[in-house]
């Protein structure tokens, strides 16, 4: 029996290498296979990481971007703004002329105007009586939807010379020049 338990003993010892065999060899596949995983898995954090990095850029640029869009809008409707003063300023001074400069400012256009007849001058409310002395060559009318200037009707043909008409008809001739001059930078 001494034989059988020898072979008995040898078949244990060869299966007990075996198994160690196996396990080890199992185990080197398990952590092969981890080490791709964990391989893979660092692969993946980098693209995101990097794709994450470069959304946050482009994202970064749009903000400055839309910042920048923002502010130079701001200054846009600022000098805008200033803009309309300018010109806001203007028609009130026209608005305001004494009594020599009002009548000397009809008389010096109306005379590049040629009229038939006897035109129809419509003038701003409270102004006849710095007008009087024009009454003998046209008919003058005060008008309330006159607010400063004229306007002066022959027959079909209608004459704007309210100081908001002119003002505004030379604003955009005006208007880059004045803005070199107050914007210079």
């Amino acid at each position: 029996m001494s034989n059988l338990d020898n072979l008995t003993q040898k078949i244990l010892e060869d299966a007990k290498n075996k198994a160690s065999e196996m396990v080890e060899e199992a185990e080197k596949k398990n952590k092969s296979h981890i080490n791709h995983r964990v391989k893979e898995a660092n692969e993946r954090k980098e693209k995101i990481i990097e794709k994450a990095a470069a959304e946050a850029q482009m994202l970064k640029s749009r903000v400055i971007s839309s910042a920048e869009l923002k502010v130079r809008d701001e200054k846009l409707s600022a000098k805008q703004e200033v803009m309309d003063k300018v010109f806001q300023m203007a028609k009130d001074k026209l608005s305001n002329l004494d009594k020599n400069e009002y009548l000397d400012y009809v008389k010096s256009s109306f005379e590049k105007i040629k009229t038939d007849g006897k035109p129809t001058l419509l003038i701003p409310t409270g102004k006849m009586d710095q007008l009087k002395e024009l009454s003998k060559e046209m008919e003058l009318v005060e008008d309330e939807s006159v607010k400063s200037g004229y306007i002066l009707k022959d027959g079909e043909i209608v004459y704007n010379y309210t100081f908001d008409a002119l003002v505004d008809e030379i604003r955009e001739d005006l208007e880059g020049e004045i803005a070199q001059k107050l914007f210079e930078e």
